[in-house]
């Protein structure tokens, strides 16, 4: 019970900024995009100089990752690019974890980059064939690859382990209060399809599935909302249960990252993904931890105790960027 009241206690002070309205896309233009949800209008932010293959937001920064490790810094006050470098290989994924930069390369490894400075403060291997995509959400990092597997590490630490698996080759995920989706190619090819599953307990079997009609490189739970963007350089607005269509936005070219314009969707502690660092996380985190779902053990020793308690409070009050 003291643990419990003690968390309770840290959730009082803290919230940030409502959810924004408009997201940005980019892709293998060059160009960044946005998408006004209230008008179904689609716009230009501006460009980098080179291909997009992966993308991250945060604290105003939009970074834009290609295909000769160029990396660069889009100013969404100013709509430029501010600054660049360079990483091994070619970027294949990004997340934000709250405080760094983290980079999918081409040889299955995660390179972490000092955003003031842009130097590597590290590299880690991850045991899989490949990544193509990446998430942070409920304290893990989690990525995908063309192998079908999804493996998950406590935020900070190379610890990865099997945790979900689909029908096809990753090449999305995205994360809602309760759900994971994983998208991407059937192994026959030219089809795509989204996979659920609850994002607290994985596994081989799904919650559900639905077909897309382009290949999904791209996908982002926003708003109760799913929203994936493919190679048909379409971004399509779809019921998340059935995966009705309800808009579709032509970006005329594929699309290879939808994420909000405030940023992150989620930072560590943001538990159930409402934008917001409250009561409701504690809870989560509590049930989570009671229970020994992955997401309880914060510090990833696998060992359920006082030490994952403290973890959790240092993310909590670390807040999001």
């Amino acid at each position: 019970m003291r643990i419990a009241s003690a968390l309770v206690l840290a959730a009082c002070g803290l919230s940030s900024s409502a959810v924004a309205d408009e997201l940005i896309v980019t892709g293998l233009s060059g160009i960044v995009q946005t998408i006004d949800l209230d008008t179904g209008e689609v716009g230009d932010l501006g460009a980098c100089t080179g291909s997009v293959n992966a993308m991250a937001v945060a604290d105003g920064v939009l970074y834009l990752g290609g295909f000769f490790g160029d990396v660069y810094k889009f100013d969404l006050a100013t709509n430029q690019v501010v600054d660049s470098f360079l990483i091994p290989g070619a970027a294949h994924a990004m997340a934000w974890d709250g405080a760094r930069l983290l980079i999918a390369n081409t040889d299955s490894t995660i390179v972490t980059i000092n955003p003031v400075d842009n130097s590597i403060i590290e590299t880690r291997n991850v045991p899989t064939s490949d990544i193509s995509a990446m998430g942070i959400d409920a304290g893990g990092l989690f990525v995908g690859g063309e192998n079908s597997l999804a493996l998950r590490s406590p935020i900070g630490q190379s610890n990865f382990q099997f945790f979900a698996a689909c029908g096809s080759q990753i090449k999305a995920m995205g994360f809602g209060p309760q759900t994971m989706y994983l998208a991407g190619e059937t192994f026959a090819g030219n089809a795509g399809t989204v996979y659920t599953f609850d994002k607290f307990v994985g596994g081989v079997t799904y919650s559900g599935t639905f077909a897309t009609p382009n290949v999904p490189t791209a996908v982002l739970a926003h708003n109760g909302l799913l929203y994936v963007g493919g190679t048909d350089g379409m971004v399509h607005e779809m019921d998340p249960i059935t995966g009705q269509i309800l808009r579709s936005f032509d970006m005329l070219i594929e699309v290879r990252g939808i994420a909000p314009t405030e940023g992150l969707v989620s930072c560590p502690a943001d538990y159930d993904i409402s934008g917001d660092l409250n009561f409701f996380d504690v809870m989560a985190f509590l049930q989570l931890f009671s229970t020994q779902r992955p997401a309880g053990d914060t510090n990833g020793d696998g060992a359920f105790d006082f030490g994952d308690v403290i973890f959790f409070l240092d993310m909590f009050h670390a807040g999001c960027e």
